[in-house]
């Protein structure tokens, strides 16, 4: 006599794919511009520079986006003032949408990053994470005399600026079972990147896997796993004026029912 098993459980597979790239403005400078006011202009329509962007959002309910961050470029080829500011708005003027507040008091290149979330700029994090289209404006003024700006130019992407080397969440998917995950990272900068997936209770001495490339360009990490509290993906970049951005990310979720 032979025992033997039976079983009705099916196997379900299902695919959640989200891919935000990356969101670059371009040069908003065509040319030159002198900049000569002594303060900041009112209303939005006297930005000296605006633009519009739009983050895609994922369309399954169970991938939630952390944090949103933002990088700015600025070249003042030349100034006879003693300081020049820089902010930088998401959708209005005032500043609780005020993304960045800057000022230099020599010419060069200037950059600058930024991360909203939950606790940090979470009026503006709401906004980004919409899905919607958004405008940014930017103003500049000065102390006195004058400057010439060549180049001004915003990027945002799902990602972080942030230094910490164990990573910061950005993107957070929450099931229980089964699953396989592969995510590219970017960076818009000079510097590597880290690239970590841990469980949802992340700690640590937690880590489902540690995907740590450390390479310029991107990163590509994949792993099976079983999840008990979901997965987060984490970034990291080694320059604080860096901006680590998720390019994508694809989940195979298996469940048996």
């Amino acid at each position: 006599m032979t025992d033997k098993i039976h079983t009705d459980t099916q196997e379900v597979i299902e695919a959640i794919s989200y891919q935000p790239g990356l969101q670059d403005s371009g040069d908003l400078e065509a040319g030159t511009k002198t900049i000569t006011a002594t303060v900041e202009a009112t209303g939005v329509n006297n930005a000296d520079y605006h633009t519009v962007m739009s983050l895609a959002r994922p369309e399954d309910l169970r991938l939630t986006v952390i944090r949103i961050a933002a990088r700015l470029a600025v070249t003042v080829d030349s100034m006879t003032a003693g300081q020049i500011n820089c902010r930088v708005y998401a959708d209005v003027q005032d500043a609780e949408h005020r993304l960045f507040d800057l000022h230099w008091t020599y010419a060069g290149d200037k950059l600058a990053a930024i991360d909203t979330c939950a606790d940090n700029l979470s009026v503006i994090f709401n906004l980004l994470k919409d899905g919607g289209a958004h405008i940014f404006y930017c103003f500049c003024w000065l102390n006195t005399g004058n400057a010439v700006i060549s180049l001004c130019q915003l990027w945002e992407g799902v990602g972080t600026c942030s230094t910490d080397w164990w990573g910061t969440d950005i993107v957070k998917l929450n099931y229980t079972g089964l699953a396989s995950t592969a995510s590219r990272l970017y960076v818009q900068g000079t510097g590597p990147l880290k690239h970590m997936l841990t469980d949802g209770n992340f700690n640590q001495g937690n880590f489902i896997t540690d995907i740590i490339t450390n390479k310029v360009i991107y990163s590509f990490g994949e792993t099976t796993c079983l999840l008990e509290k979901g997965v987060n993906i984490h970034a990291a970049c080694s320059v604080a004026t860096d901006l680590t951005y998720l390019f994508g990310c694809t989940f195979i979720l298996k469940n048996t029912n």
